[in-house]
């Protein structure tokens, strides 16, 4: 296990305010076909992860990510996947549940526990790929 430098923190934490951003365009393009709770959800989502992308440069000195390379590699590697494609995403459930893993893996990263980021990374690919 080893603290992120300053640089990794401030990529992951990029990611993060970058994901919340394609859940944001994702919340709009779909206004019309969200129901009001679909959409209270969204903001909700959007928002954590906006909180999580700031938390993460606040505690950059202080997170610890197991095998910090490849973990933020696949970071980096499906938040580029997501940010890229999740307008084509058909079904508004499927959007949520990315939406929701993505905050349950900043949570992860903001316990510093390196398990549950690794769990909870797994949750944002599956979450995606299925």
């Amino acid at each position: 296990m080893a603290n992120l430098s300053a640089q990794e923190a401030n990529r992951l934490a990029n990611n993060f305010l970058g994901l919340a951003q394609s859940i944001g365009d994702f919340r709009f393009n779909n206004w019309n076909v969200l129901t009001i709770d679909e959409n209270q959800r969204m903001g909700d989502l959007q928002w954590s992860i906006l909180n999580y992308g700031e938390d993460i440069l606040a505690l950059s000195t202080q997170l610890v990510v197991e095998d910090s390379k490849q973990s933020l590699e696949e970071i980096n590697d499906i938040s580029t996947e997501i940010k890229a494609t999740i307008n084509t995403i058909q079904q508004i459930q499927k959007g949520i549940n990315v939406a929701t893993s993505i905050v349950v893996l900043g949570g992860a990263i903001v316990s510093k526990n390196p398990q549950a980021i690794i769990d909870a990374l797994k949750g944002v690919v599956e979450s995606f790929n299925t």
